[in-house]
């Protein structure tokens, strides 16, 4: 098993219901850029969808439904997932998105490297 080694700050996303998202930068010049996203969903109840870009307008998560697909990787409720960023595609900042099946709560996300 390959260790996960944090590199640099983590960041909090505060999401709510599906109609909305929010985007933050990671500051990823100090520390250089990551390889992986450790994304943590600590609610107990919500499905997210987490989605990531380095361009700050194409960031938009959504949850799909019954009627419509969603955008970005879906995190089950008290769930961890561990993201491979594309080398090709490691440069200038990187942006976060994500919105919540219902209610509002907190994704946090750690960059870093395997």
């Amino acid at each position: 098993m390959i260790p996960f080694i944090p590199q640099g700050p983590s960041a909090i996303v505060a999401w709510t219901d599906d109609s909305t998202d929010t985007s933050v930068t990671l500051d990823t010049g100090q520390y250089g850029v990551p390889n992986c996203l450790l994304v943590v969903n600590p609610d107990t109840a919500d499905v997210v969808a987490f989605s990531y870009s380095f361009d700050p307008l194409d960031t938009n998560a959504s949850v799909p439904t019954s009627g419509a697909n969603g955008v970005g990787c879906v995190i089950g409720p008290a769930s961890s997932v561990l993201l491979r960023i594309d080398s090709q595609y490691r440069q200038g900042n990187l942006y976060l998105s994500v919105a919540g099946d219902t209610g509002t709560g907190n994704v946090y996300v750690t960059p870093g490297v395997i």
